[in-house]
């Protein structure tokens, strides 16, 4: 009898819990666990790759594999590991412990844990965070790609993501070379929050040149994973990692992306959520952008600037910090003669400067006496109010009242 078979045979009395351990009040903060009962639970979960029931058939029936009898031995080092002083990872899990910095979320105890993950493929038991863990239940833009990126495109995914944290979205990627690190070092230049999520143990920093990137992202985000301690390397857990990526962010940006990119896994799990993917598109030669033509073939928005995240998402317009526009050229008090029809008078002053004519967003800034970023949000609140009209071309014109 196989191990999933068997797995059905536990005593009920394995699973008897008494109900008051599962009351819960709602407005109740839990306790947060001590070292050792964090290392005992988190050895526990060495045993759900065997499947949910496994634990208690071991402990009862000292299972067999693949249909032949354990030997005394191995039943011996089973029985043994399920002992959390000798898991091979408690010594470094305990010292990790130590630190304030260092934390462990339970999906079912901890207040901490984001929402965004208690459902969907991005779930998991416990994560581990390095950082502060209330980023991670702020709103935050996924930036992803390829390692063996172009420098145009890592200066790309640098931009979009200075941009967006300094309105005050967190970034999130995956810390692996290329896109990954250039999205991260765009928040940290902004002073923003960024946040990175591991394909690997606490215990590990891969790709090991980032161990500083490491810090830094910890320092002003949070590193993540949901991995245990001396779990080695393999290609699937990086699929896992991307699913958890896509399921803690609003939506997924992919840069720069080859067709057998795990940023592909990364946007389709976030497509399966109903979540939004945008796509930068490259040149037709380069075989580091044609996972990018896919997903824009597919329905991912094609993406070239700013503009085309916020009009795809508008509500993130109330997510950026206020902005000051300056009073020397938008001052409410410098209104036109006559009747208000805007009703707003930062267009009627718009429209005695440049009249009908077409402007971008740097010509605005010129004329705001503001910073790009700046302008740029004020026309797309114009455009979403439908005070101006966006040309094929990118650039504007007011509309006629």
């Amino acid at each position: 009898m196989n191990i999933e078979t068997q797995a059905m045979t536990v005593h009920p009395q394995a699973m008897t819990v008494h109900p008051q351990a599962m009351t819960v009040h709602p407005h109740a903060k839990p306790a947060r666990l001590d070292p050792e009962e964090q290392i005992a639970r988190l050895s526990l979960l060495q045993w759900e790759s065997r499947g949910p029931w496994a634990l208690g058939w071991i402990l009862q029936h000292f299972p067999s594999e693949r249909g032949k009898p354990l030997s005394q031995e191995a039943i011996a080092l089973q029985i043994d590991a399920l002992t959390p002083h000798h898991w091979r990872a408690s010594p470094f899990l305990l010292s990790w412990l130590q630190s304030s910095n260092h934390h462990v979320l339970w999906s079912l105890q901890d207040d901490r844990y984001p929402e965004s993950l208690q459902q969907g493929s991005g779930a998991c038991r416990a994560l581990f965070v390095e950082g502060d863990p209330v980023h991670l239940r702020r709103h935050g833009l996924a930036i992803v790609g390829g390692r063996a990126c172009s420098d145009r495109a890592a200066e790309l995914a640098r931009s979009f993501a200075e941009t967006l944290a300094g309105a005050g979205l967190s970034i999130i990627s995956g810390m692996a070379e290329g896109i990954d690190a250039a999205a991260h070092l765009g928040a940290l230049q902004a002073k923003g929050v960024t946040i990175a999520v591991m394909g690997t143990g606490v215990d590990r920093c891969y790709p090991r040149v980032h161990q500083h990137l490491r810090e830094k992202i910890a320092e002003q985000g949070a590193v993540i994973t949901a991995l245990l301690p001396g779990q080695r390397i393999e290609k699937f857990r990086f699929l896992q990692r991307n699913r958890l990526i896509a399921g803690l962010a609003v939506a997924v940006l992919v840069v720069q992306a080859r067709l057998q990119s795990g940023a592909l896994s990364t946007a389709q799990a976030a497509a399966d959520l109903g979540k939004n993917v945008f796509a930068v598109p490259g040149s037709i030669d380069d075989p580091r952008s044609k996972g990018c033509h896919q997903l824009i073939r597919q329905g991912a928005s094609l993406t070239e600037r700013m503009e085309d995240i916020y009009s795809e998402l508008p509500w993130l317009l109330a997510a950026p910090r206020k902005a000051i526009v300056s009073p020397q050229v938008f001052s409410p008090e410098k209104q036109v003669d006559g009747a208000n029809r805007s009703g707003t008078p930062q267009i009627d002053l718009l429209r005695q400067r440049i009249g009908h004519d077409a402007f971008d967003v740097h010509h605005l800034a010129h004329l705001m006496q503001s910073s790009y970023e700046t302008a740029l949000l004020q026309s797309l609140r114009w455009e979403l109010e439908g005070l101006i009209h966006r040309e094929p071309n990118g650039r504007y014109v007011l509309r006629m009242l």
